[in-house]
């Protein structure tokens, strides 16, 4: 069983959520969309500032310093950025770049954070104050998104479920990536949308979009091969009722000319590498998962996983640790969390089959596409049960949950029982697996 102290988060993250959720719905659905926006704006702020300052306190009393538990890529990730700083007041630049080589998918965050605590200083909770406002405009966008495509009530809903979904909230007091890109995601999907949407191709937006692009082969390449892959679906496939064929036509010669741009750039390699070794990748991780990590860590039925088990449980995982496993106190803090997500994949279900029911998946071909196209990276790699690779999903997933949740009638009302019924199942089955594992 959980220790007391992570039955309380578990506890809160869910309660909080569901509660608030019901609440603020009701109370923020009749204001005018000005005013919503700077609810959702200011409310989101000061729940995450809340958090930033309450986490870095409580990881210090924990822990005796203010990283969270098993903190190795974030301070790694501080110790990596002190270092450049180091190199660049040094004149020294070459050796970053040496030691870097051709991994470039990892050192945009590091590069990042050195140019921050170049100008204030290497206190980590500026970094961590900044994530607070790119999380706070995570929601804004994230509302702005689901509005544009499923109208203004999903788009509230959205908004709100974004504002207060315990993961977002949670990676804005660590010392890791996930949070800018969250943001640079959620900012190249808004832009794209909106490209698509509207009546003519802009330079400035085109511009925008692919520097944003370009920024995310620097923290996560197969993500930003995603989001191009996305928007060239969109383009090709979106209905003409959103999208005018001449303008795809424009965009997608724009697109064809910047892969083959990509092409002749080292970044290309970082795409090549992944392609070649996507296999051996899962087949290793679950390797090290089963044998090779530090004793009391291993779970000797993680050889069993591989995308055919992965991929029908991507929507809904992870699953929570309702077991005291004292190596994974990051999981079992969030347990309640990832509770909330497999509660609300069901209306992202209930989403999917009223878009294919009612003939509109070609009205929103770039969430679909980038949807789709992640799960399937996600399912093909070794970290498909991890939390933190599913976090540029989130945003997505909750404006289908919220388009769900406004498409709920008498009918399909009656199939969330036996969902929540078999959600408790598949959590008691994953609790057997990671005891059983370890026996």
């Amino acid at each position: 069983m959980l220790p007391p102290l992570w039955i309380l988060f578990g506890f809160l993250e869910v309660i909080c959520f569901f509660y608030f959720l019901n609440t603020l719905t009701k109370q923020w659905n009749k204001i005018s969309g000005k005013h919503f926006e700077k609810k959702l704006f200011w409310t989101s702020f000061w729940i995450r500032i809340a958090w930033v300052l309450f986490s870095f306190f409580f990881y210090t009393a924990m822990s005796g310093m203010p990283f969270e538990f098993e903190a190795g890529d974030s301070k790694g990730y501080h110790g990596e950025a002190m270092w450049l700083l180091g190199l660049a007041q040094d004149g020294k630049l070459e050796q970053y770049r040496i030691y870097i080589g051709k991994n470039y998918s990892d050192m945009g965050y590091p590069v990042y954070l050195a140019l921050i605590y170049s100008v204030f200083g290497d206190n980590i909770l500026i970094p961590r104050l900044i994530k607070v406002v790119l999380g706070t405009y995570i929601c804004l966008f994230t509302y702005k998104i689901a509005r544009n495509n499923f109208g203004e009530s999903t788009g509230r809903i959205a908004g709100i479920m974004t504002m207060l979904v315990p993961n977002l909230i949670y990676y804005c007091g660590l010392h890791l990536k996930e949070t800018e890109m969250v943001f640079l995601v959620v900012c190249f999907i808004y832009l794209a949308d909106k490209i698509l949407r509207s009546r003519k191709l802009t330079l400035t937006a085109i511009v925008w979009l692919a520097l944003i692009g370009a920024a995310l082969f620097f923290f996560r390449t197969v993500l930003a091969v995603c989001l191009i892959s996305s928007i060239m679906l969109a383009a090709l496939f979106t209905s003409q009722r959103v999208s005018a064929l001449g303008k795809r036509i424009g965009l997608i010669v724009m697109l064809i000319g910047g892969i083959f741009f990509l092409a002749t750039t080292p970044l290309v390699d970082n795409v090549n590498l992944y392609l070649r070794l996507r296999n051996k990748n899962q087949a290793n991780q679950m390797k090290n998962y089963a044998i090779h990590r530090d004793k009391g860590q291993t779970n000797k039925l993680a050889v069993y996983g591989s995308r055919s088990v992965f991929l029908p449980f991507m929507i809904m995982a992870p699953f929570p640790t309702l077991i005291n496993i004292p190596d994974q106190p990051n999981a079992m803090m969030m347990a309640g969390a990832y509770f909330t997500r497999n509660v609300y994949a069901f209306f992202v279900f209930m989403a999917l089959l009223a878009l294919y029911k009612r003939k509109k998946l070609s009205e929103h071909v770039l969430l679909l596409a980038f949807t789709a196209s992640y799960i399937f990276v996600l399912a093909s790699s070794g970290f498909a049960l991890s939390e933190r690779f599913h976090l540029p999903l989130i945003p997505f997933l909750l404006i289908f949950s919220a388009y769900g949740i406004s498409q709920m009638n008498q009918y399909n009302k009656k199939y969330y029982l036996p969902y929540l019924v078999f959600i408790v199942l598949v959590v008691i089955g994953w609790n057997w697996f990671k005891i059983a594992g370890r026996s």
